[in-house]
């Protein structure tokens, strides 16, 4: 059932669900838990999960190439490609945009139909 369909208890419910939500993933983003290693080994440190994800973001967008260990122990580099719906979403986020804009009337989408739209527009 979309959120059209609700009555007022259980959008509210609904909404502070989400705020909670929010808040929770916003808090697990400034734990410092994730390395970051320098290249030359001499300034590795510790990061906020906000910031590793935002570097995975930035690397995604300039297409940087990623050093993978195979199934044999050999490592290979997988070069990518500049990811264009990820600089929309960088530069959207740069210019202080909301990088993705659900019209009113979309309202009846599921999560699921949002989370679909989020990834279509990033890899895309």
């Amino acid at each position: 059932m979309g959120i059209l369909g609700m009555n007022k208890k259980e959008r509210g419910s609904r909404t502070r669900a989400g705020k909670l939500l929010s808040y929770y993933v916003k808090q697990i983003a400034e734990e410092k838990t994730e390395f970051i290693k320098s290249d030359n080994g001499e300034n590795d440190r510790m990061a906020t999960k906000a910031e590793a994800l935002a570097r995975i973001m930035w690397d995604a967008a300039l297409g940087k190439d990623i050093k993978e260990t195979d199934e044999h122990g050999m490592v290979v580099t997988m070069h990518r490609r500049p990811d264009k719906g990820m600089i929309a979403v960088l530069y959207d986020r740069m210019e202080g945009k909301s990088p993705i804009a659900i019209a009113e009337s979309d309202e009846a989408l599921t999560v699921a139909e949002r989370v679909t739209y989020i990834v279509t527009i990033v890899s895309s």
